[in-house]
């Protein structure tokens, strides 16, 4: 005769005595959460939660410290910052001869002819105040070719690099990018834009198995920041395939949405490849489930502002025209929505310049209006320089804006080098679009920005302020409970996951992030410097400091 069998009811986990902020719409703040089988079962007070707890609930005092749903990087390049985690991470170099000195150690362990790659340069913090070159780089090495990314969009390679390419003095710009020179008219080694891809094309991708090797790494350093989950934008079918390795190996330690290429972000493909991928797929936006989930289509129009290659209505300071860095022909951007937005598909587009943040809205406004599709989730990444006529679209059609706050805190300086004064006080408007309705997503870009800490984040939301003191646009300042919702909640909403994940809510993902100081009542400067001291995804700890 059966038995009756009877699951366990009680929660796994408990975590008591704590500030902890919901963003549950009943009960925006509590003490007390219960975990089970991965999800938020109940919030209150301490006795009323604690007395659900069984024999084997385990049950943590948090001793009064602040509890926050887990971060949502929404805009995060996890697979190529764990491969950078092998390569030379120059972040921290403050001179050229810093640079140099790291190349030059690297030489003397790599096989001679095997490439030395470093990333994340920033020339704004080199005591020379100048670019570096391929004569610097040769100081280093001439028996390796050597290739060192700066934060984004400028490379800078030495002569044995050039030479393996076949970059030569008589070797014309390639369309939407420029080979920069000396006097002489030979290469400086400074690459810009699609020049990259001279190089960068002849660099191997890496084994699948590297490339699981490196997600877990990138994956466990963003729980030790209280970052839960995340979105990768702009991938190409081998990176999607290394996500699906992680996935089924049982090693992606973090939530993932994935975030195929389209057009104009991989300058390698051609616009009958990209056009399959959107439309012989037969699935769109939304697929998957809570730990790898498929998302939008990846677009990207112009560069970026402190590489000199973004699309501005006004040429930079200095500089006496417009140069044409767009990476794709923005006639085309219409067309382009259109076919995405018919299939189903959410589109993001990188648009970072005024010019190609214009365009872009206007065009999405476009497509909208002559075939309306109420759920659409459709977003300008960077959304540096806002025009009226763009907030007036974004606002109507709820066309997110994707910002990165972190580029406030480490580049907001060299802004008034590059655009002047005027443009840099609206640079990434954050008070404005909320005023204006416009759904706001904060998000780090690692890796095209110096780290993925989001408390750089929210202290950049909230004080405007650079590494230096500067303030960029103080009156775009937005509240501590607005920076944590955008750095949290708001990504779940552009994943189509705002019903199960960035609310501490029963039915919720029990993923939060148990903080050193209370985030709402600290000194503001503390904010930078809080601390992550445990991180629970799926309702069980996955990383405790130590």
């Amino acid at each position: 005769m059966p038995t009756l069998r009877v699951r366990n009811l009680a929660p796994d986990l408990i975590l008591f005595n704590g500030a902890i902020r919901t963003f549950d719409r009943e009960l925006p703040r509590c003490s007390a959460i219960a975990c089970k089988d991965g999800r938020v079962v109940a919030i209150g007070d301490d006795a009323d939660v604690r007395n659900l707890a069984g024999s084997h609930t385990e049950q943590i005092d948090l001793g009064g410290r602040t509890v926050v749903p887990g971060f949502n990087d929404a805009h995060n390049h996890m697979l190529e910052l764990g491969i950078k985690f092998s390569r030379l991470q120059l972040e921290q170099c403050t001179s050229i001869a810093d640079m140099v000195a790291m190349v030059r150690e690297a030489a003397t362990h790599t096989p001679r002819g095997e490439w030395i790659i470093g990333e994340g340069w920033n020339e704004s913090l080199f005591a020379e105040g100048r670019l570096p070159n391929r004569l610097d780089l040769d100081a280093a090495t001439t028996d390796h070719p050597v290739l060192l990314k700066r934060f984004f969009n400028m490379d800078v390679v030495n002569s044995r690099a050039l030479e393996l390419a076949g970059v030569y003095a008589s070797t014309p710009d390639p369309q939407g990018g420029r080979i920069e020179r000396f006097a002489d008219g030979s290469p400086s080694g400074v690459l810009r834009a699609s020049a990259k891809l001279f190089c960068r094309r002849l660099i191997a991708d890496p084994t699948p198995e590297q490339a699981v090797d490196a997600l877990e790494a990138a994956g466990r350093a963003y729980l030790a920041v209280g970052v839960t989950s995340i979105l990768d934008p702009g991938l190409c079918p081998w990176e999607m395939r290394a996500y699906l390795d992680a996935r089924r190996a049982g090693r992606l330690p973090v939530r993932v949405n994935l975030m195929p290429s389209w057009h104009g972000f991989r300058e390698d493909e051609t616009v009958e490849q990209l056009n399959a991928r959107a439309a012989e797929l037969g699935v769109y936006s939304g697929l998957g489930d809570h730990w790898l989930s498929l998302g939008g289509l990846k677009m990207a129009i112009d560069g970026g502002t402190t590489s000199r290659t973004a699309w501005m209505f006004q040429p930079f300071v200095g500089e006496d025209r417009v140069y044409d860095y767009n990476r794709l022909d923005p006639e085309d951007l219409r067309e382009f929505f259109a076919r995405g937005h018919a299939l189903g598909w959410d589109i993001g587009i990188h648009a970072i310049g005024d010019r190609a943040h214009h365009e872009a809205a206007r065009a999405f406004a476009e497509v909208i209006e002559a075939s309306p599709r109420k759920d659409h989730r459709h977003n300008l990444i960077h959304a540096y320089f806002a025009t009226e006529e763009s907030l007036q679209h974004m606002a109507k059609h709820q066309i997110a804006a994707v910002i990165q706050p972190t580029f406030i805190y480490y580049e907001g300086d060299d802004l008034f080098r590059d655009v002047g004064e005027r443009l840099a006080h609206q640079y990434k408007p954050a008070r404005t679009y909320l005023d204006r309705g416009i759904p706001l997503i904060a998000t780090s870009d690692i890796p095209s920005t110096v780290h993925y800490n989001p408390m750089i984040s929210l202290y950049s939301l909230v004080t405007r302020k650079t590494w230096k003191g500067t303030p960029i646009a103080p009156q775009e300042a937005i509240t501590r409970d607005e920076a944590l919702y955008a750095c949290t909640a708001a990504g779940a909403w552009l994943t189509r996951e705002e019903q199960v994940k960035g609310r501490l809510s029963p039915g919720f993902l029990a993923d939060m992030a148990v903080l050193d100081r209370d985030y709402f009542t600290c000194p503001v400067e503390e904010i930078k410097d809080i601390q992550v001291e445990m991180t629970v995804i799926d309702g069980r700890v996955a990383y405790q400091r130590v």
